[in-house]
């Protein structure tokens, strides 16, 4: 009911009236939490994709550092040595939230805190009295145009980071959307890329060369104003080589020293959620991955494509009062990448998951056949299915989901795991 009230309110109050009140609530969280954003070192990651990781390889390479640190993330929150996984369902939090999480990281000694930041929460003033001291724009894509209504509106959303609090800046250089960031005036500004730049005035390069992918991750050369390193990443995927150039550019901006970043990158194993392998003795894979828009579907699947033996079989969905046009389109994606492709309830919101689910069929017209093609809609029956479906050397891709813990349908907030619902289907499975 609750919801329902809120979506009615959205549609009738002024937009203005609703920032407003946005504003109102995040200055009113500083104020009773003391302003803890200006007390500690607070590092901020944007962007469209990537976010999470880069978080969670930031942490590693600051602790590499000999820091203590804080962290807050879609998947996963983090104080000093005690980690938990993000529970309540939102990349950025209250401001409530995010105010006394500050105030408790600074309680804990931690020298930094890093933070994932959405657009919403921007637009929104979710971070408002933060003082950021080094940002990280990981990559600029047309999303969330259901709230945004414009790529431009997106874009600029993110201009709310660059204050004159900011030390210093850090950019995906071939991300040509990402370039007039620049230009802002004040801080040092680092770039880094996976093309043949050569060094370019008055920003601090970083760039990957010598790239090699391999089933188990991938090895490339990081070449820096500081030297060359050699790093033997234990995560697919080129954009996880974008991820970790960002992130050695961030240990190069606070001081860290290269073999310490080099150490950190090397030791990370997953990050919660983002291709995260569910392994219960099977000869088969099976991954879990948060990919719910069409980008982050083509990233993920044309990254473990090549490492598939036998059969990918893919199980997607479809995101309730989102942009409605990824629908179709994740079909599409499934349909040219898998063998296998099932369909099922992924979170719904305030939507009919079974219209949802139509909207993602309509883009599969190859696999339309009792034996490639099936529409599951109860969720865990349909991983279920794909792990009985499974055999020797087949690689079975769950998305949509990752580790968030919840699944929203209309009012219901109902416990959800996708990465346990895969333990507990290879436990039962049946062949």
């Amino acid at each position: 009911m609750l919801y329902k009230i809120k979506q009615k309110l959205r549609k009738i109050i002024p937009y203005g009236i609703i920032l407003f009140t946005h504003k109102i609530r995040a200055v009113l969280a500083a104020v009773i939490f003391g302003f803890q954003g200006r007390k500690i070192r607070v590092i901020g990651v944007a962007g469209t994709k990537g976010k999470t990781t880069t978080v969670n390889m930031i942490a590693k390479v600051l602790e590499e550092g000999g820091y203590k640190v804080a962290m807050l993330s879609t998947a996963n929150f983090q104080i000093g040595e005690k980690k938990w996984l993000n529970n309540i369902k939102l990349t950025t939090t209250s401001p409530f939230y995010f105010q006394k999480f500050l105030r408790r990281a600074k309680k804990e000694k931690c020298d930094y805190v890093i933070v994932e930041i959405s657009s919403h929460g921007l637009v929104q003033f979710r971070h408002w009295g933060v003082k950021y001291k080094t940002v990280v724009l990981t990559n600029m894509m047309s999303d969330h145009l259901d709230y945004h209504k414009t790529s431009e509106n997106y874009k600029n959303s993110h201009n709310a980071l660059m204050s004159k609090d900011l030390e210093n800046i850090i950019i995906n250089y071939d991300d040509k959307d990402l370039r007039s960031f620049l230009n802002f005036k004040g801080p040092k500004k680092y770039i880094f890329t996976l093309k043949s730049y050569k060094e370019i005035e008055n920003f601090k390069l970083i760039r990957a060369e010598d790239i090699v992918f391999k089933k188990e991750g991938s090895e490339f050369l990081i070449k820096t104003d500081k030297g060359e390193m050699p790093v033997q990443l234990p995560l697919i995927g080129e954009f996880n080589i974008y991820n970790s150039l960002a992130t050695t550019a961030l240990g190069l901006a606070e001081n860290i020293k290269p073999f310490a970043i080099k150490k950190a990158l090397e030791s990370i194993k997953n990050i919660p959620g983002r291709l995260e392998k569910i392994q219960e003795g099977q000869n088969f894979e099976v991954i879990v991955d948060y990919a719910h828009s069409p980008d982050s579907l083509d990233n993920v699947y044309s990254a473990i494509k090549p490492t598939v033996q036998n059969r990918m079989i893919a199980v997607l969905g479809g995101t309730g009062d989102r942009d409605k046009t990824y629908r179709a389109r994740g079909g599409e994606l499934a349909d040219k990448y898998a063998d296998i492709v099932i369909v099922t309830n992924e979170d719904p919101y305030s939507e009919d998951p079974e219209e949802i689910i139509d909207q993602v069929v309509v883009g599969i017209k190859n696999k339309i056949s009792d034996k490639t093609f099936f529409r599951i809609s109860e969720r865990k029956e349909a991983i279920q299915k794909a792990i009985n479906l499974a055999q020797k050397d087949d690689l079975v891709i769950i998305t949509g989901k990752g580790a968030e813990q919840f699944m929203i349908c209309k009012e219901e907030k109902i416990p959800w795991d996708d990465r346990e619902v895969a333990r507990k289907a290879l436990k039962n499975r049946k062949v």
